[in-house]
């Protein structure tokens, strides 16, 4: 365990922004009567060594109200507080992010459903999670960092497993398959036998989430370095094939690395919903919630596309959008 903590001193110590954070934290501490956790992703990725999405997991078990406060002021940041949840989350300057939990567990009354809490321990938090690999916590004292670790989330993360904390997890959030079918992809990793044969089993249960939250899941996966992968891994799996919509993303192999690692959230919405019929296409972006600018942008888009199959003379030059889009939607058509 020792190693483990000296990996995770060495990475904060190199990151100057996460360090004056734990070292509020830990000033905060000292005056207040409070616990304060690190969890999630960025404990995951630190021990995996992996490239860090610095959004933060805080969890703490006190006042979270005065301490969120007292951090946004610290950090000249926004505090927008999370509806229906003790949670708030902090909006830095250069978009990175601090989310702040109570710690709680969870109870889903039917499959899909948004869950009911109560505020309670940092051990009961971790055991409501989704996976082993991310229900491991760092605890910030005043001089020092324990890891809290009861699922053997660290263990598996070394055996490259990915394992669900128990057999009703898919159920009660069935967007945690397309979570973790994300993770095997991005991480490289396999899932246990039990948590496969869950996964397949509660594919069924998809249907009990909103088309809202079912659709947004796959717009994360279009943010994926391995998007490829995961679809090819989603298509040839019959079990699998039904979670996503027909043609989506079908012209995958037809878009260049190079463009997709620099396009806009909006291309990549654009280019992933481009073989939709109208009816389809409209209905999928309502579904999103777009902002107005978002969806004059994807209008423009589809205008260009019409444009490009129905004209022969068209100068490029004065369409409103760059090179690399306009020559990604020539091979897509």
């Amino acid at each position: 365990m020792n190693k483990i903590l000296n990996k995770i001193n060495i990475f904060i110590q190199s990151h100057q922004d996460l360090k004056i954070i734990i070292d509020h934290c830990r000033e905060y501490k000292s005056k207040n009567d409070l616990k304060i956790y690190i969890v999630g992703g960025i404990v995951r990725d630190i021990l995996l060594e992996k490239k860090i999405n610095f959004d933060l997991d805080l969890v703490i078990e006190g006042d979270i109200d005065k301490f969120s406060k007292n951090l946004s002021k610290i950090l000249n940041s926004k505090l927008q507080e999370v509806h229906g949840f003790p949670n708030f989350k902090l909006l830095l300057k250069d978009k990175f992010e601090i989310d702040i939990a109570h710690s709680r567990k969870e109870q889903y009354i039917t499959s899909g459903s948004l869950p009911k809490w109560t505020k309670t321990s940092i051990y009961e938090d971790l055991y409501r999670r989704d996976f082993t690999i991310n229900a491991i916590a760092l605890e910030i004292k005043l001089n020092k960092l324990d890891i809290i670790d009861p699922l053997n989330g660290i263990k598996d993360i070394n055996n490259k497993i990915i394992r669900i904390l128990h057999q009703d997890s898919f159920k009660d959030d069935p967007t945690r398959i397309y979570r973790a079918i994300k993770y095997k992809s991005r991480l490289g990793f396999k899932f246990d036998k039990e948590t496969k044969m869950n996964l397949y089993e509660s594919i069924k249960h998809i249907q009990n989430i909103s088309t809202y939250r079912k659709n947004n899941e796959l717009l994360k996966l279009l943010n994926e370095p391995n998007l490829s992968i995961i679809l090819e891994s989603i298509y040839s799996d019959k079990k699998l094939k039904n979670i996503v919509p027909n043609l989506f993303m079908n012209k995958i192999h037809f878009i260049s690395k190079e463009f997709w690692g620099s396009a806009s959230q909006i291309e990549k919405l654009f280019f992933s919903i481009i073989s939709f019929s109208d009816k389809e296409r409209e209905e999928f972006l309502r579904s999103v919630n777009l902002s107005k600018i978002n969806i004059k942008k994807i209008s423009y888009y589809l205008e260009i596309k019409h444009l490009i199959e129905t004209e022969n003379n068209i100068k490029i030059e004065e369409l409103k959008a760059s090179k690399d889009f306009i020559s990604t939607l020539y091979h897509c058509l």
